[in-house]
C-alpha cells in the first residue's frame, strides 16, 4: 500500500513530516495552556494555527508514504487535507498576530467565511488537473497543489517576519528575535522551494537541497519556541510594569493616610483631656486603640513598600553597631524593658549587604520577639547571635516567650498570616522579612515549641 517505504530518501522524508506534526500538536496543547493561564485570547488562535499545520504535515506524510504517483481517491483526500491544512495554518498565524496587535478578536463569521473560501480554493487546487493525463496534467496538479502552497505560506511568514519586526507590541528580547528569524528565515525557505518548483513546472530539472524537510522541522520549531519565549518575556514584563505601579500606588496612598490619622490621635488626646464622662473616655479609648493599629498596619506597608523600591546598596556592615541601631528604635515597645538582650559583642562580626535592608529585617524580628514575648516567668530573654561560615553568614534571633504554634508554623511568612490573634499586630512583619531577604540573597527558617519559645535563622550568602 505505502510505496514510498521502498525507497529510503522518500521514507525520510515523511519521518521529517511525522515529526513536524507531533511538534506542531505540542505547540498547539502549549498554547491552550497558555490562553487560559494568561488570558490572552489571541494564543487560542495561534493554537488553531498550529493545529492547522499539524493536519497538514500528518497529511504530507501520509501522501509522500502512500506514493507520489498515485492518484485515487485517498491521495486526493490526503492532498486535500494537506493544502487545506497549509492555507488555515498562515491564515490563523495572521489572524493571531492581527489580534495581538488590535488587542480585539475577529468576530467569528469573519473567520469562518474566510476559512470557507481557502477551504475551496485548496478544493479547487487539488481538482483541477487531478485527472489530466500526461506530463502536462502533472506539472499542473504539481504547480497548483506543491508550488501555490509554497508560495502562499513563503509570502505569508516574510509579512508576519516584518509585522513581528515592527510592531511596538512585541517585547523587544530574545523571544523577538528568535520569533524574526524563524519567520524571515521559514519565508526565504519556502521562497526557495517555489523557485524550485517554477523551474520544474518551466521544463528544468531541478533537484529539491539536501536539507529539505528537516530545515523546515528545524525552523517551525524555533518559530514555536520563539513565541513562547517572547509570550514569557512579555508577561514578566507587564507583572513587571504591574508591580511598579501597585509598590508606587501603595506607597503613597499610605503615606498620604498617616497624615489624617495623625490628625485624629491628636483630637482624642485632646478629647481625653477635655471629656469627664466615663462612658465617653471608654469610647475614646477604645477609639484611640484602632487609630493606632490602623497606624501599625499603615506603618508595616510603608516599611513594605520602601523595602521593595530602595535600590541595594551593598557595603561593609558591623553587625555590633546595626544592633544597637536597631534596639534603640525597639526599646520603647511595650514590655521591652523587661526583657534581657543576650548578645556578645565582637570586632570581627562584620559582614558585607544593604544596611537598610537588614535593619527593617532585625527590627521586625526584635519587635515580634518582644511582641510575643512571655514577661511573666522568671527570665525572659531575647538571643542574638551572630556566626560566619566562609563566605555564608548565619544570623539566629532566638526567645524563650510564647512560641509558635505547631500548625501555624508553615504559614508565618505568609502575608497579614496572625498565629495570635489576641495580640495586636498586622501579620506584615515576617513576610517583610522574608521579603527583603530574598532582596539580598538571603533566606530564613524557623523553628519553635509553643510555650517555650522560637528561633529564626537567617542565612546570607555571599557576605
Amino acid at each position: 500500500m505505502f510505496e514510498g517505504l521502498a525507497d529510503e530518501l522518500i521514507a525520510r522524508t515523511a519521518a521529517t513530516y511525522l515529526a513536524e506534526g507531533i511538534i506542531s500538536l505540542v505547540i498547539t496543547i502549549a498554547f491552550v495552556y497558555f490562553s487560559k493561564v494568561y488570558y490572552r485570547p489571541f494564543l487560542k488562535t495561534w493554537a488553531w494555527s498550529f493545529g492547522f499545520f499539524s493536519l497538514a504535515s500528518f497529511s504530507l506524510a501520509f501522501s509522500t508514504l502512500y506514493g507520489y504517483n498515485k492518484n485515487d481517491g485517498l491521495r486526493l483526500t490526503a492532498s486535500f487535507f494537506a493544502q487545506t491544512g497549509s492555507f488555515l495554518h498562515v491564515l490563523f498565524l495572521i489572524l493571531g498576530m492581527l489580534e495581538l496587535i488590535r488587542k480585539k478578536l475577529f468576530r467569528l463569521q469573519y473567520i469562518f467565511r474566510v476559512s470557507l473560501l481557502l477551504t475551496a480554493i485548496a478544493l479547487l487546487t487539488v481538482w483541477i488537473y487531478h485527472d489530466a493525463p500526461g506530463t502536462d496534467g502533472a506539472l499542473n496538479r504539481y504547480m497548483l497543489r506543491v508550488g501555490l502552497r509554497y508560495f502562499v505560506i513563503s509570502a505569508s511568514f516574510i509579512v508576519m517576519g516584518f509585522i513581528a519586526l515592527r510592531s511596538t507590541v512585541f517585547t523587544r528580547g530574545i523571544g523577538q528575535r528568535l520569533l524574526v528569524a524563524a519567520f524571515f528565515l521559514y519565508g526565504l525557505t519556502f521562497g526557495y522551494y517555489f523557485v524550485v518548483a517554477l523551474f520544474n513546472f518551466m521544463g528544468n530539472e531541478f533537484r529539491f537541497p539536501f536539507f529539505f524537510g528537516m530545515i523546515e522541522l528545524v525552523l517551525i520549531t524555533l518559530a514555536g519556541l520563539g513565541m513562547v519565549v517572547w509570550l514569557l518575556e512579555d508577561e514578566r514584563e507587564r507583572l513587571n510594569k504591574i508591580n511598579k505601579e501597585l509598590d508606587s500606588f501603595m506607597y503613597s496612598t499610605s503615606h498620604d493616610l498617616r497624615s489624617p490619622i495623625a490628625s485624629i490621635l491628636g483630637i482624642t488626646n485632646v478629647a481625653r483631656l477635655e471629656l469627664q464622662d466615663e462612658t465617653a473616655l471608654r469610647y475614646m479609648g477604645m477609639i484611640e486603640e484602632r487609630i493606632k493599629r490602623l497606624d501599625s498596619v499603615i506603618s508595616d506597608i510603608l516599611k513594605l513598600s520602601r523595602s521593595k523600591k530602595i535600590d541595594l546598596k551593598i557595603e561593609t556592615i558591623n553587625f555590633n553597631d546595626l544592633l544597637k541601631d536597631t534596639i534603640v528604635d525597639v526599646k520603647f515597645n511595650q514590655n521591652a524593658p523587661s526583657i534581657e538582650l543576650d548578645y556578645k559583642e565582637d570586632p570581627a562580626n562584620i559582614f558585607r549587604s544593604d544596611y537598610a535592608q537588614m535593619k527593617i529585617i532585625l527590627g521586625n524580628l526584635i519587635s515580634n520577639a518582644v511582641k510575643y514575648h512571655n514577661i511573666n516567668q522568671p527570665k525572659p530573654i531575647i538571643r542574638v547571635a551572630f556566626k560566619r561560615d566562609g563566605r555564608a553568614v548565619e544570623i539566629v534571633v532566638e526567645d524563650n516567650g510564647r512560641g509558635i504554634p505547631k500548625e501555624a508554623l508553615p504559614k508565618v511568612f505568609e502575608m497579614f498570616y496572625r498565629a495570635e490573634s489576641k495580640v495586636e499586630g498586622t501579620g506584615l512583619g515576617l513576610y517583610i522579612v522574608k521579603e527583603a531577604l530574598a532582596k539580598i540573597n538571603g533566606s530564613i527558617s524557623v523553628k519553635s515549641e509553643h510555650g517555650y519559645g522560637t528561633t529564626f535563622t537567617m542565612v546570607l550568602a555571599n557576605a
